[in-house]
């Protein structure tokens, strides 16, 4: 197994077993899928000025920000594609994870 896998093994497990809410499991978990903490980061802390922190944003702009991108309202946006496959669920979800302070 290589170091990127077992790394992620690592980190999904303590996220799975770590006392924290089922949502910030799920919101991790989602993160990951859908690809966030490539530039965003796991915590929403990006690790490139190109990329804004989301760490720490109120939720309900989190949520309308994620809708807009996937509802396409700023066509040629890069977000529009990444937010594209994301459920109602699956957007409040990840503003709620990406809503904590950045190391909770």
């Amino acid at each position: 197994m290589n170091t990127w896998k077992l790394s992620f093994v690592a980190l999904t497990s303590a996220i799975t077993f770590s006392p924290t809410t089922a949502a910030n499991s799920e919101g991790a978990e989602l993160a990951w899928k859908y690809h966030c903490v490539t530039c965003h980061g796991m915590q929403g802390r990006a690790s490139s000025d190109r990329y804004p922190n989301i760490n720490g944003q109120n939720v309900a702009y989190l949520v309308s920000r994620l809708r807009y991108f996937r509802d396409g309202v700023e066509p040629g946006n890069q977000m529009n594609a990444q937010a594209a496959p994301l459920s109602d669920d699956d957007i409040t979800k990840l503003a709620e994870y990406f809503n904590r302070p950045s190391g909770s």
